[in-house]
This record gives C-alpha cells, structure tokens and sequence, in this order.
C-alpha cells in the first residue's frame, strides 16, 4: 500500500522582493494555515516517510511547519526544483514513479493548478481545487511507486483550512490556555523563594508569560483547540532553509510560458 499526501502551501504574500514569485514568503495568515493544518494532519495522517518540497519559499516555509511538528529528521527531507513548475499530471507522476519503495507514505508540497490536476489524475472522482494550505490525501493498492497509473488512486482524506477568523480564534485561544499553564507554573515557582504575589510582580509575570507563549507557539499542538473539521474524509530542519536562489529554468518554448503564468 502506497499513499500520496498533497499539500498545497499557504497563503503567501503577493509579490516578493524585488518582484519575485519564488521568494513569496507566507503571510501571517499563511503561517497560521500551515501550523493548523500541521496539526490536524499530525493528528489524522501521522507523520510520512517522506517529505519532498517544491525549492520556492512559500512551499519551503509550509514545509518546515509540518516538519517542525511532526519532528521529521533531515534525512527524511528533500528538495526538488521540478515542484516549482507548471507540471503537467503525466510529468508528476514520473516524479512520483522515481520515489523509492521503502517509503510508504510521501508528503509533497507544491502548487497549483498542478496538484489539484494531478490529484484528479490519480483519483476518480475528484474535481475539486485544493485551496491555499489544502491537504489530499491518496492511497493506492500498490506495492510499487513505479507501478502507479492514472486513476489507480482512492481519495483518503481532502482537509480545507479554517476560516480565517476560525484560525485566529484558535490561534489566540492556543496562546491563552499556553500563557495560563506558563503564569501558574511560575507563581508555584516563586513561592519558594517567597516573592510577594503584588499588583507589580503579577503583572510583570503576566506580561512575561504572554511573550513566552507566543514565542513557544510554533511548538505546541493545537489539537485541543475547538476547531470546526472541514474533512471530507472518511526539531527544525536545516533541508529547509530559506532558498537563497531560483532554480535554473529551461527557457523558451508554449511550455515553458505556460508553467511561469501557473504557478499558484
């Protein structure tokens, strides 16, 4: 048994420095998107064997939130420049082909329209678009990645991020209930050592409490955090660095146009 799971990045700036498509970083939205999405897959999913990323820099930073979360290791973490073009569905799944069979699982991040196409391809049925930090998962009865095809694939699980206003409340009722655990735990500290509990030390307590918890954020898990399911179901990795520099495109040719308007 193999099985895909396709996730689309996160919502990203519309245009990076200098103009640039490839370095369009997340926006704040965006990186509440992906740690939500990090931990309800975590959760739903587990962790893959594999994690293979698009180089661009919203791709990478989408990626490092589930790699963060599920505590991938580096050597289960790999780059491919071909994710960051326009890819047809046949010229997807010869990358997938290439994927070796000790992997079970594979997440890919990437963009679209490439990874809705691709994951209609493989599944019958599907006619969805994967929205902006959007998770589809695809199994297939194959023991081989090379003997995969088109429509060989059943859908096993198609996640849409929150709302946004659904993604702040969780977000800040996560920093809350953390800022909470964070000021009892000092205040049984400091009984020890006798500091009076006045309106100067709660509040000093309280507004060093309220930093750590956002600053510990990126590593707590949400999942406790009431949060409506959209399921249609039935340690920071070095790989993941900010890319310095584009990859190097072949240029010229309908194709290659074609690839630069797509990407999404």
């Amino acid at each position: 048994m193999k099985r895909i799971v396709l996730v689309r990045h996160a919502t990203a700036v519309d245009v990076g420095p200098k103009g640039s498509d490839f370095h369009r970083r997340l926006k704040k939205r965006g990186r509440r998107e992906a740690l939500i999405m990090a931990d309800r897959i975590a959760g739903s999913l587990g962790a893959p064997d594999l994690i293979v990323s698009s180089p661009a820099d919203r791709a990478v930073e989408t990626a490092r939130a589930f790699v963060e979360r599920m505590d991938i290791p580096a050597d289960r973490v790999v780059v491919r420049e071909q994710l960051y073009g326009g890819l047809l569905p046949e010229e997807f799944l010869h990358i997938v082909r290439e994927f070796d069979d000790a992997h079970a699982t594979v997440m890919i991040f990437g963009h679209d329209p490439s990874f809705s196409e691709f994951a209609a391809f493989l599944a019958p049925g599907f006619k969805e678009l994967i929205p902006k930090a959007g998770v589809v998962a695809i199994a297939f009865d194959r023991k081989s990645w090379h003997a995969l095809s088109a429509g060989d694939g059943n859908l096993a699980a198609f996640e849409r991020p929150p709302a946004p206003e659904d993604q702040k409340r969780i977000e800040d009722d996560l920093i809350d209930r953390l800022a909470m655990e964070i000021r009892t735990a000092v205040f049984a500290a400091m009984r020890g050592f006798e500091v009076p509990e006045n309106r100067d030390v709660v509040k000093a307590v309280a507004r060093a409490s309220a930093r750590l918890a956002r600053a510990v954020r990126p590593f707590a898990a949400s999942g406790a955090a009431s949060s409506p399911s959209s399921s249609r179901k039935a340690p920071a990795d070095r790989t993941l660095k900010k890319v310095a520099k584009g990859p190097r495109r072949a240029g010229g040719g309908a194709r290659a146009k074609r690839r630069v308007r797509s990407r999404a």
